[in-house]
């Protein structure tokens, strides 16, 4: 299957996803630089929009899709602000194996 209209910020993502490797021209494009996936399907995401969805990756664990939703642009923005900051505390955490709870707890450590 041939997906075209990616992003550009999307294709090093898809392209680790299926051990593929991005041909810019068909002249260069060789057996050698395709992926594999065992299910490649565009579903309806409601409305006129779709989505591609890649199931049977052999980088299983490697990436992940959210596919965000919202009524409005505004809650989407929103909703993608919090996942986020949800992914940056992750991070932190596998970073610095530390966590300090909120609520003043540091405040009241060093009163105490």
């Amino acid at each position: 299957m041939v997906i075209k209209d990616i992003d550009r910020d999307q294709i090093d993502f898809i392209s680790r996803t299926l051990k593929a490797t991005p041909v810019a021209h068909i002249d260069h494009f060789t057996p050698e630089k395709c992926g594999t996936a065992d299910l490649v399907c565009e579903e309806s995401a409601g409305g006129s929009s779709k989505i591609v969805k890649i199931t049977g990756c052999p980088n299983k664990g490697a990436t992940v899709s959210v596919l965000l939703r919202g009524s409005n642009q505004l809650v989407l923005e929103e909703a993608d602000r919090s996942l986020h900051d949800a992914l940056c505390v992750v991070r932190a955490l596998v970073k610095k194996r530390s966590l300090v709870p909120g609520g003043a707890c540091v405040e009241m450590e060093v009163a105490h």
